[in-house]
């Protein structure tokens, strides 16, 4: 964590930072080379974001809203930045845009910078439909926050001291963005997931939109895995010749340590028509209803978390609905 009191460098160059919900009496993020700190009127901004629960007893209050796009933070700039680790298809993109990403798929917002002087804002405003397990993933860390002076302690430095001046913070949130940011700039990671295109589908699978389309999405974040972990024996033509229910079926064992038996396969190919029929005609089959394309959407939010070193939220149930999925039951 940076100090609290930390002031600005005069030579640093400032941008503002649209939709950034920091966590609850956290003012500032160091995330690789940039600090992010709160605006000053930051409670009305955060207040101006949509929502979509009505809620006391955090930081603020919160009521249910339509809301709309808010300048929610500023950023203080390296002196030279680094070039981006993810496949932006831009040259001029940096670090920042790697961070941008990052916070937009862990906070369930469309986080972006403002670095034009005129124009209309194109992104979407709205929560995501998709990736709170991603979102409940991130490993909690917790501090006591002093009231007045912004000195943090741990749990163990709290013993015997009353806490009536102080907020109890989670500071996991800075420090796993941190670690994943490190484990993608990775040349292993890099290789391994050839630069990790696949994230681009999955925060488009996640934005506000039809179930059909966030469950095409994820399956083919599904395939890309596949094609990935078999390129070392496989051409792009075998890859082709390969059901997708047995791509499904790799997934499944390879991150999700399943066995598929007779009853499994017969589950995985339900889905597969499900998908077909989705590319081909545009509606799904009675065999699979809404429930288990959302619980695929939801496996595929667990997928990711391992795929970026985390412990995966099982927050939704997705574990235990996989489970009697692939024993052929049916809720």
């Amino acid at each position: 964590m940076p100090d609290m009191g930390k002031k600005l460098s005069k030579e640093a160059k400032i941008l503002q930072i649209f939709n950034l919900e920091f966590p609850s009496y956290i003012e500032e993020l160091k995330i690789g080379d940039y600090l992010f700190k709160r605006v000053e009127n930051y409670k009305e901004a955060f207040g101006g974001m949509m929502c979509l629960v009505k809620s006391s007893g955090s930081e603020f209050d919160t009521q249910i809203k339509t809301g709309s796009h808010q300048i929610t933070a500023t950023v203080e700039m390296p002196r030279k930045e680094k070039k981006c680790v993810l496949p932006f298809g831009n040259k001029k993109a940096t670090q920042l845009d790697d961070v941008l990403f990052l916070l937009t798929i862990f906070t369930d917002r469309n986080v972006f910078k403002k670095d034009w002087e005129n124009g209309a804002v194109i992104s979407d405003h709205r929560m995501h439909q998709y990736g709170g397990q991603l979102r409940c993933s991130v490993q909690y860390e917790s501090r006591w926050k002093h009231i007045a002076t912004g000195r943090l302690k741990t749990e163990e430095e709290m013993k015997g001291i009353p806490i009536f001046d102080y907020n109890q913070i989670d500071i996991g949130f800075e420090s796993t963005l941190n670690k994943i940011l490190d484990l993608i700039s990775s040349k292993k990671w890099q290789d391994s997931y050839e630069g990790g295109y696949f994230l681009f589908l999955f925060r488009a699978a996640t934005q506000r939109q039809m179930i059909e389309t966030s469950f095409i999405s994820c399956w083919t974040i599904w395939e890309h895995i596949f094609a990935i972990k078999n390129r070392n024996w496989l051409d792009d033509e075998g890859i082709k010749q390969i059901s997708g229910d047995k791509k499904i079926s790799f997934i499944l064992n390879e991150y999700f340590l399943k066995k598929i038996d007779v009853v499994a396969k017969k589950s995985i190919k339900e889905m597969y028509r499900t998908r077909s029929r989705l590319v081909h005609f545009g509606k799904k089959t009675e065999q699979i209803d809404i429930k288990e394309m959302e619980m695929f959407i939801r496996l595929t939010e667990q997928l990711i978390a391992r795929i970026l070193g985390l412990s995966p939220s099982n927050i939704f149930n997705s574990f235990e609905r996989l489970d009697s999925f692939l024993k052929g039951c049916k809720k």
